[in-house]
């Protein structure tokens, strides 16, 4: 399970939607599309991180054969914030914020552009 107290990802790659495990297909909710997938390096396991249409779905594998998923519906976050530099020397990062955990955060090291995300996030919070 995911240690809300320190809920920080780190990725460390992007993969092709059509790379997502068939497993996630049945638990995505009516008119519900993934847009972009990430692979993040969490100690002590590794994690997938899906941002969809309209929440965030993190996969962790602590056993390979049972992966535990978590759900953020983005509607539940009241405020967000984003680093962008859109430099590969800088990283970039996501954190969002609600009543019940806090911070959940998410590092993209490296060159990623986050526009995508910060307007899903953006049009789910208001």
């Amino acid at each position: 399970m995911i240690d809300f107290k320190d809920s920080r990802f780190i990725i460390t790659d992007k993969k092709s939607t059509s790379m997502v495990h068939k497993s996630i297909q049945p638990m995505l909710i009516d008119n519900e599309q993934i847009v972009e997938f990430y692979i993040a390096d969490r100690f002590p396991v590794p994690s997938e991180v899906l941002f969809t249409s309209k929440r965030i779905i993190i996969c962790t594998f602590e056993e390979r054969d049972f992966p535990i998923f978590t759900f953020f519906p983005y509607s539940k976050f009241i405020a967000f914030s984003v680093k962008n530099s859109k430099d590969d020397t800088m990283e970039n990062e996501v954190e969002l914020y609600n009543y019940y955990i806090n911070k959940v955060a998410f590092e993209f090291p490296g060159k990623y552009d986050l526009s995508l995300i910060i307007k899903l996030i953006g049009n789910a919070i208001g």
